[in-house]
């Protein structure tokens, strides 16, 4: 699969790369990880390294993902790299309510992971 999922142990957060067209098969598949890689981790979060992705294959890809997330308890996401029309679609599930996590936007990973940082208790 050209996307990757990891679990960087040295942070305690889950980092998700998308590398291109993001399709609704892949999304199943990553989705199914997000619960095996968080299992018996103190922290739910997520970095989405969006710097060279290319668009979600449609609609029910990106409401398969909302459900993954919300899924696997996913408390905040912080999406590296997004451009404006990712951002708009990602405010836009927010507000719907369809992503319970936390979300925000940054430049790049070191900002992920200091924005991740601060939000746990």
């Amino acid at each position: 699969m050209k996307h990757t999922l990891k679990f960087d142990d040295k942070n305690q957060i889950l980092v998700q790369t998308i590398n291109g067209v993001f399709t609704t098969d892949e999304t199943k598949q990553i989705g199914n990880k997000y619960v095996e890689l968080f299992e018996g981790r103190q922290y739910r979060q997520l970095i989405v390294d969006l710097r060279n992705a290319g668009k979600m294959e449609n609609r029910e890809t990106r409401s398969i993902t909302n459900v993954m997330l919300n899924e696997a308890k996913i408390t905040e996401v912080a999406f590296v790299g997004a451009a404006a029309p990712q951002r708009m679609i990602a405010k836009v599930l927010m507000k719907l309510g369809s992503l319970n996590a936390d979300a925000n936007f940054v430049k790049d990973m070191d900002d992920a992971i200091n924005w991740l940082e601060k939000r746990r208790k």
